[in-house]
């Protein structure tokens, strides 16, 4: 059934972090755009949907200016949609039409990601958020090497965008 993930331990990146908070509360973070805009991506960064259809089988495209000015868009294709459990979606970079284009920083990053977030609820009303990033397809070897080197990069990224929700989620109960 097309394209299939490699299950290969080099074609993945795995993050965790615990959120105090509902997994209904963290899940809309990831599926009202208004929200996923105002945590996602490095800290500085500037992000905005031009269209957004968050259900499974349609696409969201969006566009990202990074304290760099460099402006990126990308493709999110949602594939599960199941609430409060788990998300997964295929992303890429792409123009402002949303036609596929390699990655404004690297000829030799993946050209999709495939994206599966989990959401486990734990006592005392914490949740525990797994992200995990993997090479959508059959990776070069020079693509798969850019992803490996990259990975401190995804740990100081992610990191900043748990740091944003964990932000919203504190200003939300007040």
């Amino acid at each position: 059934m097309g394209t299939k993930t490699r299950e290969n331990p080099e074609d993945t990146f795995i993050i965790s972090h615990v959120f105090e908070t509902e997994q209904a509360n963290l899940f809309n973070m990831w599926i009202d755009p208004e929200i996923y805009t105002s945590w996602m991506g490095p800290t500085g960064a500037e992000m905005l949907f031009i269209n957004a259809d968050v259900r499974e089988g349609r696409a969201a495209l969006w566009q990202m200016t990074t304290p760099d000015g460099m402006t990126k868009y990308g493709k999110l294709s949602y594939k599960t949609i199941s609430p409060n459990h788990q998300l997964v979606y295929v992303q890429n970079f792409c123009d402002k039409d949303g036609n596929f284009i390699k990655a404004p920083f690297s000829e030799t990053y993946p050209d999709r990601l495939l994206l599966t977030v989990d959401f486990n609820q734990q006592a005392g009303n914490r949740v525990q958020m797994t992200v995990k990033w993997e090479i959508f397809g059959e990776p070069s070897d020079a693509e798969r090497k850019t992803f490996n080197d990259m990975k401190p990069f995804m740990v100081q990224g992610w990191g900043e965008s748990f740091v944003k929700i964990d932000g919203l989620l504190k200003s939300k109960k007040k």
